[in-house]
């Protein structure tokens, strides 16, 4: 019976939407999907996460004779700069030079701690296996499980052994050890939906935190499987129509919908 309730199809970024916000969920799958507009800190998350999808390739060409990384970092960022316009078109469509440009020198402000990070990582002998990992990773392509009605499409899948391991791209601050629990569940969702296709379970993923330059390997377990099953079907029900309680938090004071969701919990309390 479980297996045959799952009719609303999902989306893996929708389970990373739901961890920033629920309610973010319900307006963009209510026609009220808004697409961001340029600001300094957008532009630099574009840059930052486009970082981190080229690092694999950066430690894929290192070598041991390299003096150091930090030419090739501001070659990243310069490459990545010149492909910014053509990935994101329309989220940059109005975008001035002096926006970019302070967008990018935040940017380089992280290429000393990113340097560090990453040099750290590479000569780091206990981080052999999760090194062997990056090495095979290839960008991701999209899984989808008849089971779960679930789709995704993975930032890198790393494959060692036949087995096969999820990695994703964050941009924001790293916590001092492991992983964040949102990136958990994303990594964990990302885990399960690949199981169906690679025939075998994925018992671990990689978190790189693109701003600093740090990897981190996430072992999955139980508990953070029940946890997306559980809000597999809290999105449902938003997905349906069900309006999710509102949540303050600070980033709620830059949110577009912020106006409508104070209408909607306004109204919402007048029938409770």
């Amino acid at each position: 019976m479980f297996l045959k309730r799952h009719k609303i199809g999902v989306n893996v970024s929708e389970i990373a939407l739901y961890l920033t916000c629920p309610r973010k969920v319900y307006y963009s799958c209510h026609g009220h999907e808004i697409v961001p507009y340029a600001t300094v800190s957008y532009i630099r998350h574009l840059l930052l996460k486009e970082m981190g999808l080229k690092i694999p390739d950066l430690l894929k060409t290192y070598s041991s004779k390299d003096d150091g990384i930090m030419d090739d970092l501001e070659f990243m960022l310069s490459e990545v700069k010149d492909e910014l316009s053509f990935i994101y078109p329309e989220e940059l469509a109005d975008l001035s030079s002096d926006m970019l440009e302070e967008a990018i020198s935040e940017a380089r402000s992280y290429l000393p701690e990113m340097e560090q990070n990453l040099t750290l990582f590479i000569e780091d002998e206990n981080a052999g296996k999760l090194y062997e990992q990056l090495l095979s990773a290839e960008p991701g392509n999209l899984f989808h499980s008849e089971k779960l009605n679930l789709s995704g499409i993975p930032g890198f899948v790393a494959k060692t052994d036949d087995t096969l391991s999820p990695v994703i791209v964050k941009t924001g601050n790293c916590p001092e050890l492991g992983v964040w629990s949102k990136d958990r569940l994303h990594i964990t969702s990302l885990a399960i939906l690949m199981e169906e296709s690679a025939g075998t379970p994925v018992r671990s993923g990689i978190v790189i935190y693109s701003r600093q330059g740090s990897i981190r390997y996430v072992n999955i377990r139980s508990n953070d499987r029940r946890q997306v099953l559980q809000i597999l079907g809290r999105l449902r029900k938003i997905k349906d129509g069900s309006l999710p309680d509102r949540k303050e938090s600070p980033l709620c004071e830059d949110c577009a919908h912020l106006e409508m969701c104070k209408v909607k919990s306004s109204l919402a309390s007048k029938f409770f």
